[in-house]
């Protein structure tokens, strides 16, 4: 998102010849750590949609396992820890946990505000979804 283009930390997945990649690739080298040539025309699309689809299925998880966690009663910072040192580490557990108050960053722990809003999470996922009926590959 903003901050990681404004901390030159995003990846960009891109599509298209080798000569346009490289000739597009100082542009982006202002905004991202990670610029990867992805293949033809299309292919970064194909990529950011299966990253997006992979972001939504491990929040969702994180959520529910955070939830579940709390409902029985450990503490949720200490949930947080051993999933992630544990199997279960993801993005989605370490940098933006879901569960208020166990990351101060996250927009969890502000209420909810900031951050990747459920509206786009649900186009990500319906991209991901039309991509698959397109495939006949299902997910």
């Amino acid at each position: 998102g903003t901050g990681g283009a404004a901390a030159g930390t995003l990846t960009f997945m891109v599509g298209g010849s080798d000569a346009d990649f490289e000739r597009v690739k100082p542009v982006l080298a202002g905004m991202g750590k990670n610029i990867v040539h992805c293949g033809a025309t299309g292919m970064g699309q194909v990529a950011k949609v299966c990253n997006n689809l992979v972001l939504g299925i491990s929040m969702a998880a994180v959520s529910e396992a955070m939830s579940l966690g709390v409902a029985l009663g450990i503490d949720p910072k200490v949930l947080a820890g051993i999933v992630n040192t544990s199997t279960g580490r993801c993005w989605s557990s370490d940098t933006y946990n879901p569960y208020p108050g166990v990351i101060d960053t996250a927009p969890s722990s502000r209420g909810y505000s900031g951050g990747f809003g459920t509206d786009l999470m649900l186009k990500d996922l319906g991209l991901a979804n039309d991509a698959a009926k397109q495939a006949r590959q299902p997910v």
